[in-house]
């Protein structure tokens, strides 16, 4: 788990420094949407860093199910009610955690059931 941790770390912090370049720019929609997707990074962070639960395969397996059905449920929301900004938040949260569900999918081989 700790690779996965290191990769998900090296994110967040790619697109932190992204989100401040973007920002003095003055970019800042553009900046936004970086911090949105180094949150992301950052939630899976606290989950596989979790002191109070057993953190394995299947705990994390399961927030990464759980988590996004609430963004696809106000993705569809969104569309059908025409809010672009809140769509493209949307978008980027769910294609952040097709990231993140790919390469846990790659790298939990590596790992034992409880990280």
């Amino acid at each position: 788990m700790e690779k996965f941790i290191n990769y998900l770390q090296k994110q967040q912090k790619h697109h932190l420094a992204e989100a401040e370049r973007l920002a003095n720019e003055q970019r800042e929609d553009d900046a936004v949407l970086e911090k949105v997707r180094a949150n992301i990074y950052g939630i899976f962070i606290s989950l596989a860093q979790s002191p109070y639960v057993n953190v394995g395969v299947s705990f994390m397996e399961q927030k990464m199910q759980q988590i996004p059905s609430a963004w696809h449920i106000s993705l569809e929301n969104a569309i059908k009610h025409g809010d672009f900004e809140k769509e493209t938040l949307e978008r980027v949260k769910i294609a952040v955690m097709a990231d993140i569900q790919a390469t846990f999918d790659e790298m939990k081989g590596g790992f034992a059931d409880e990280c």
